[in-house]
């Protein structure tokens, strides 16, 4: 967000500028925890998102320095997204976020594994 658009100077206002929605923090956390990096791994997710709501979150997270595109090995047409060292700074909140989502909804729980392997991935990211 512009500086001339900035509401405030509280850094939790300027961060739910760009992430209070729950769709950008779901495609940060598609892409961190869950290994999801297409445009189609993000719509085949359980929260169903709309194309459109996609497609502005994306661009969003990108101009943002979040979430970077870049072409696939494989096929050049293929976009494929993966989070900037900005991106993988967000770690911390969403762990926080699954603790306090597991201690306060009953039954629920993230897979260890997925946030060990995510947590391994930002370790070998900066050595």
């Amino acid at each position: 967000m512009p500086l001339s658009k900035r509401r405030s100077g509280c850094p939790i206002s300027l961060s739910l500028d760009l992430l209070g929605d729950k769709w950008s923090l779901l495609i940060v956390r598609d892409i961190m925890f869950l290994q999801r990096c297409t445009y189609s791994d993000f719509l085949a997710a359980k929260e169903k998102i709309a194309t459109n709501i996609l497609n502005d979150r994306l661009q969003l997270l990108t101009s943002a320095k979040i979430v970077r595109r870049t072409k696939g090995a494989e096929d050049g047409r293929k976009v494929i997204y993966s989070l900037t060292e900005k991106g993988m700074d967000l770690m911390p909140a969403l762990l926080a976020l699954i603790e306090w989502g597991e201690k306060y909804h009953r039954g629920v729980s993230y897979p260890k594994h997925l946030i060990q392997a995510a947590v391994r991935v930002r370790e070998a990211r900066s050595t």
